[in-house]
């Protein structure tokens, strides 16, 4: 279950889609996302379709986890790990832009630290793996070569919230990537008083949804 920008006709501008992703095939594609439309929607299956449905993909939207418990009895609901990305990688820009306007004055030096911050924003949101120490390439706001991991390194050394809430969500996104169900649910029970409020906010947002994505173990 999905929700996607539509056409003006369609309620909202936005429109309800749901796939069948076993057969990778779209059912249905509903002009509205509001919920009393979606229930009596659903509510036209038989209750034995209904209670057939094993699982249900969606993203963090309480809502819709409230509508799928109402409809499909059976289903277990499983957050798609696209989105607990996207969740914590938005919180980790939010963090540097933060960073980034402490720095926009009118003092020189704090100029070329925002033009870093704000240059560099790809980089920081990037998988640690996919950085290079080796690969030296000039940098024009650096003045010389550097690293892709040089610029992280470099950034890493402005404030000590961002770094704690950067190795959070490389963590995080590590645990992901290799279905580490252990570590992830380390990362987001434990308390970090170093990470920034927009992190913090996110980790408290994974965990009320902790029992579904367990349950994903990252599929």
């Amino acid at each position: 279950m999905d929700e996607f920008k539509s056409v003006k006709s369609a309620d909202s501008q936005m429109s309800f889609i749901f796939t069948d992703a076993r057969k990778n095939e779209i059912m249905d594609i509903l002009p509205t996302r509001r919920l009393h439309h979606l229930r009596d929607y659903f509510l036209n299956y038989s209750y034995e379709a209904r209670a057939s449905v094993k699982t249900v993909v969606v993203d963090m939207n309480a809502p819709y986890t409230s509508l799928i418990r109402d409809v499909f009895p059976k289903a277990i609901v499983i957050i798609d790990r696209f989105h607990l990305v996207q969740l914590v990688m938005r919180s980790l820009n939010q963090t540097r832009i933060k960073l980034m306007n402490r720095y926009n004055t009118s003092r020189p030096e704090d100029k070329k630290v925002y033009r870093k911050l704000k240059s560099y924003w790809k980089l920081l949101l990037k998988n640690k793996t996919e950085l290079s120490d080796s690969d030296y390439r000039y940098q024009r706001l650096f003045k010389g070569p550097k690293s892709s991991m040089g610029i992280i390194d470099y950034i890493m050394t402005l404030d000590v919230e961002f770094k704690a809430t950067y190795q959070v969500a490389q963590n995080l996104l590590v645990a992901v990537q290799h279905k580490n169900i252990s570590a992830y649910q380390t990362l987001v029970l434990s308390e970090n008083k170093l990470i920034s409020p927009q992190m913090k906010c996110s980790l408290r947002t994974l965990k009320k949804y902790f029992p579904e994505i367990r349950l994903q173990k990252f599929r």
